[in-house]
């Protein structure tokens, strides 16, 4: 390895921490970000779901399992879960439409000062669209757990 390439390593290995740092980013970096957070979620709560369901011979944990599921806690879990995952499969398909080519807009030569062709105001309305569905989403559900 040579002299120069061990700063430069160092510079750019800003790990996980870096993820929550949308400075001069814009939404669609705060798009990216939900759309991690709502995939680990998921997967944990399908992993625990998974093993919430194969304990269902043990009646002892699976009664302690339904009662941490009607508790406040569990209710607060299930609407975010909810409200996640609808964003994170309402974004899934803005961004298979994106990847189609769809709302990116046409090419441009790429002069100075450069301007995003695939970020323009069709693809942030969506972005703005799909939290805000995610947003009623959670309203709804905690509405129907908590009956406001």
């Amino acid at each position: 390895m040579c002299k120069f390439s061990k700063g430069l390593n160092k510079e750019n290995k800003k790990g996980i921490r870096s993820w929550f740092n949308p400075r001069g980013y814009g939404i669609s970096r705060v798009s990216w970000l939900l759309m991690r957070i709502s995939g680990i979620y998921l997967l944990v709560f399908f992993v625990v779901h998974v093993i919430h369901a194969a304990t269902i011979l043990d009646r002892m944990s699976w009664g302690q399992m339904l009662f941490l599921t009607y508790s406040p806690t569990g209710f607060v879990v299930l609407s975010v879960m909810i409200a996640l995952g609808s964003f994170h499969a309402i974004n899934g398909i803005r961004l298979m439409f994106q990847q189609g080519g769809l709302g990116i807009g046409t090419p441009t030569r790429p002069d100075y000062p450069y301007q995003i062709q695939s970020m323009g105001k069709k693809n942030r309305l969506c972005i703005y669209v799909t939290m805000g569905v995610s947003a009623l989403a959670l309203y709804y559900a905690l509405d129907v757990f908590f009956e406001f």
